[in-house]
């Protein structure tokens, strides 16, 4: 009874992966990968804590993706071959990013629509004898939600004797939307200025919701465009449903043979090139 090919291929992956190994340790030593590990680490701490505002430590974020492309790529290899096992091990390592990124937007997102209720809240506080911080301690009363944690991580370091301008300044860098840079821009300049603090936040809620009208007109204009996008990354998969369900045999060779493989592979990569491409022609930054 001879030995499966998959299980050779397998062993032939382990064998290269170490040899591999052992000679990176040996020409190179553990600088490069050291050096990897802690720009995967900064980059974890910089969108979980920094941006999240999570309580997760990045060296466990780093270390469950490896583990995960590794358990995918043996995985992977046993079950159907050393081509898909390097697929999955290669998404296994990019999900991870594109969730979190995606986690980032929408927080973003939302953000930005409280962000017209934040200013209203402001500005009550400010109209009622209140100054900028004892209104910012009741926005984080009243609302819910990342502006909540926002403001509350502002007034947390104002407390520990930051500066106020500075505190808004590393939030709108921490948030990153252009919303909440040009909010925090203005309450700076009003301070140094001075004035009808109520009536400068009302000002600054009615451009941001001018802004925030403006971005929806967009969205709605370039809907037709985004949408084509995902038919169109949709349509191959239905495709060869309807094929193995017409002729099973023949579509069958594209997953079991490797030239059928190798084109899948060379399709999904035109595929996914042609989608970003269009989500990239459809944003529109105002």
């Amino acid at each position: 009874m001879g030995i499966p090919l998959n299980y050779l291929a397998l062993q032939v992956l382990l064998s290269a992966l170490l040899l591999a190994g052992v000679y990176l340790m040996t020409r190179y030593g553990y600088t490069p990968g050291l050096k990897w590990l802690k720009q995967q680490e900064h980059r974890y701490d910089a969108v979980l804590r920094r941006q999240l505002l999570l309580d997760i430590d990045p060296k466990v974020a780093v270390a469950l993706n490896l583990g995960g492309v590794a358990l995918t790529l043996l995985v992977g290899t046993f079950l159907a071959g050393l081509l898909i096992g390097l697929v999955l091990a290669g998404a296994a390592l990019l999900v991870p990013y594109f969730v979190i990124r995606h986690l980032e937007t929408k927080r973003r997102q939302r953000l930005e629509v409280q962000l017209v209720d934040g200013l209203a809240s402001l500005a009550s506080g400010v109209r009622a004898g209140l100054n900028l911080v004892q209104s910012m301690q009741l926005l984080v009363q009243n609302q819910r939600g990342p502006i909540q944690q926002e403001f509350g991580q502002i007034l947390r370091e104002y407390e520990m004797g930051m500066d106020l301008n500075q505190a808004m300044r590393a939030a709108s860098n921490r948030i990153g939307s252009p919303l909440y840079r040009l909010t925090f821009t203005a309450i700076e300049m009003h301070r140094v200025r001075g004035g009808d603090s109520g009536e400068s936040m009302d000002r600054i809620a009615e451009s941001i919701r001018d802004i925030q009208r403006l971005e929806g007109k967009l969205d709605a204009i370039t809907a037709q465009g985004r949408a084509q996008a995902n038919f169109m990354a949709a349509m191959p998969i239905v495709i060869i449903a309807m094929l193995a369900f017409i002729m099973p045999d023949e579509t069958a060779m594209l997953f079991t043979r490797m030239e059928g493989r190798v084109i899948l592979l060379i399709a999904s990569a035109l595929i996914v090139g042609g989608y970003v491409w269009i989500r990239k022609i459809m944003q529109v930054d105002i």
